[in-house]
């Protein structure tokens, strides 16, 4: 006989199953006279039937709150939804600064006529360096020819080879700045083992780009041309080539001209040595012999990032080729310091030091090679604002030679430290520690973000440009930078300044942010400054002085507690930091006792009302100014 289901009373007032769990259910034997009354399907016999009533709870019960394991389910829940809504606006983003087939059409295209015009470049007979009669009176050399000559010959001649590097062959080139890197190697008779000294390479380079540039006017495939600066950097003049017709603007053909690949030995280009004298520079005679001449590490690191880049894409190639999501990893980090800034200018965080540090991540198994492109901007952005490369300097160089210069001997020479796998080239010789802490910090609140599920960490992270004047609380500019030129001789520079080849704007930034750092001290969480734009001008014009840089921008982020005060109090008197309080304020610099009977150096600043003592930073940033750099004019603006 088919057994009788149990009977549940009301079964809309019964509790959820997790309640029934806390709670022993009631049993009740249901009766002979209730079978056979109220049962249905035939009799039960002598059976017994289990019947289960509803649970009555207290209010408290009801509305207790959930447990630890409750909690936790519903948090990761939560934290699903959010991460995988990001994970997929990513994935969106990525089809939009992907090239399409069809401009990576236009590009080849273009690519393989600029090649084969380059390739039929005319010889032109020997001549002096400084002597420019061979080209036409409408091409000008792209570089300041400060001093005015040096020794070596030149001519042209056609190139060796002519390459595709950087982001185009890689994968990770980006809308909506689609920039080509083209290598055209000058010839080996062109050059000499000892062109390294005294800017004899960087103007033999300027001279062949210069000659790149008259032998393709006259071609109708070219639309307009132009130079610039890789990175800024006035050593490394680059010509820029655009398609003709409707296409001039969709992308651009950035040509370098670089050395034979080993033609020069790196062991030459270490922070140690000098590669211009004193002498060829000031034009004075000295007495100083090789031995005693200041280092030129920044002049060196400019020559040497010629001889690397086949290398870089070498290497890069093969470790991306082992994660499928390298290329969409790069193009996020990519976007993201777009956002910020910081991919452009003189020492910029800029798409290839963004693809190193991935490999770099990939090669020390910080990162695995199956990991998406949303995990791996994740974990970038973590090593970022974890890792202080002011400090402890990272290297890709997993056997370098023995000429190759150690961590410590790179921080010596420069303030952020990120090495090469050749081991010789510091990649980040430009970038100055300021730079570097504000991509720490930007890095560090995008982490935040990322992990409030309150946030739209999307638009947050990849959608919402942050200038400086939306990072900063107060905001100044220098104008007039050619006193720049006099505040390095007054500071004594000028062995930075042969270093910097005369670019007396980087040369006085660092001392600049160091004097700033040092009196502005607690009252600031953050300095920052902009990025100097890269140069560009047309063929047919003289390269531009220094003078015509912009002016240079500053950020404060200041903390509130002690950026107001309107008393810098310094060491007692008769302590031996108290001379160096005093030199650093000049006259501002008093003794004042105080009520706890201290008696120490002090500086006082005007602020009778709230709105002078927000102007203090200001006070300090202009007494400061005057008293080590001269009189500049400064624009301040408080952006709170």
């Amino acid at each position: 006989m088919k057994k009788k289901q149990p009977a549940v009373e009301d079964t809309g007032e019964m509790i959820p199953s997790h309640e029934e769990e806390d709670e022993a259910p009631v049993k009740a034997k249901r009766s002979k006279h209730d079978q056979a009354g109220g049962g249905g399907g035939g009799g039960g016999g002598g059976e017994e039937e289990v019947v289960y009533h509803p649970v009555k709870l207290s209010r408290s019960d009801l509305y207790r709150p959930p447990s630890a394991e409750e909690l936790n389910q519903l948090k990761e829940a939560e934290s699903l939804f959010h991460c995988s809504l990001l994970k997929m606006q990513m994935e969106e983003l990525l089809k939009e600064v992907a090239l399409s087939e069809r401009r990576k059409q236009q590009i080849d295209s273009f690519i393989q006529t600029v090649t084969e015009l380059l390739q039929a470049v005319p010889d032109s007979p020997e001549v002096e360096v400084s002597d420019l009669s061979w080209l036409s009176g409408a091409v000008k050399v792209p570089f300041l020819l400060v001093p005015k000559t040096t020794k070596g010959k030149f001519h042209m001649a056609p190139p060796a080879s002519v390459d595709l590097i950087g982001s185009y062959p890689l994968g990770t080139c980006t809308k909506p700045r689609v920039t080509v890197d083209l290598a055209v190697t000058i010839p080996a008779d062109v050059l000499h083992p000892k062109d390294v000294v005294n800017q004899r390479y960087p103007r033999k380079r300027a001279l062949y780009l210069a000659g790149l540039a008259q032998h393709l006017t006259s071609s109708s495939d070219i639309g307009a041309m132009s130079y610039s600066c890789l990175n800024g950097n006035r050593l490394r003049p680059v010509l820029l080539l655009t398609p003709p017709g409707k296409e001039s603007s969709s992308f651009t053909v950035r040509v370098h001209a670089c050395p034979p690949p080993g033609f020069f030995k790196p062991s030459r280009f270490h922070p140690q040595r000098n590669n211009v004298r004193t002498e060829w520079y000031t034009g004075l005679q000295t007495s100083m012999s090789e031995g005693s001449e200041p280092p030129t590490p920044h002049y060196n690191s400019s020559v040497l990032g010629d001889l690397l880049p086949r290398a870089h894409l070498q290497f890069l190639s093969a470790v991306s080729s082992q994660c499928s999501a390298f290329a969409d990893g790069v193009a996020l980090l990519k976007v993201w310091l777009r956002q910020r800034e910081l991919d452009q200018g003189t020492g910029c965080f800029n798409g290839f030091l963004a693809s190193m540090l991935l490999t770099y991540l990939l090669t020390t198994h910080r990162i695995s090679n199956t990991m998406t492109a949303y995990q791996l901007l994740r974990n970038s952005l973590n090593f970022l604002a974890t890792t202080d490369l002011t400090v402890n300097g990272i290297s890709l160089a997993r056997d370098p030679d023995c000429t190759a210069p150690a961590l410590a001997e790179f921080h010596s020479a420069f303030q952020v430290v990120f090495v090469d796998p050749s081991g010789h080239l510091n990649m980040c010789a430009d970038m100055t520690a300021c730079t570097y802490k504000q991509l720490q910090h930007e890095a560090s609140v995008s982490m935040q973000f990322w992990d409030d599920p309150t946030v739209d960490g999307f638009h947050s992270l990849l959608m919402t440009p942050k200038p400086m004047i939306r990072t900063s609380d107060h905001v100044f500019q220098l104008c007039e930078l050619v006193k720049l030129q006099s505040s390095c001789k007054k500071l004594n520079l000028l062995s930075e300044l042969m270093d910097h080849s005369g670019n007396y704007v980087h040369t006085a930034l660092p001392f600049i942010l160091s004097l700033l750092q040092r009196g502005l001290g607690e009252r600031i969480h953050l300095l920052t400054h902009s990025l100097s734009p890269d140069p560009e001008w047309s063929v047919e014009s003289e390269a531009p002085k220094h003078k015509a840089q912009p002016p240079l921008s500053f950020g404060l982020l200041l903390k509130p507690d002690l950026a107001t005060s309107v008393l810098e109090r310094g060491p007692p008197a008769d302590s031996p930091k108290a001379a160096e309080f005093r030199e650093l304020w000049g006259s501002r610099s008093e003794l004042r006792r105080f009520q706890d009977g201290g008696i120490t150096e002090a500086v006082l600043w005007d602020g009778q009302s709230m709105c002078q003592k927000q102007l203090v930073p200001k006070q300090i940033i202009t007494h400061l100014l005057q008293l080590y750099v001269f009189y500049l004019d400064i624009s301040y603006r408080e952006t709170q």
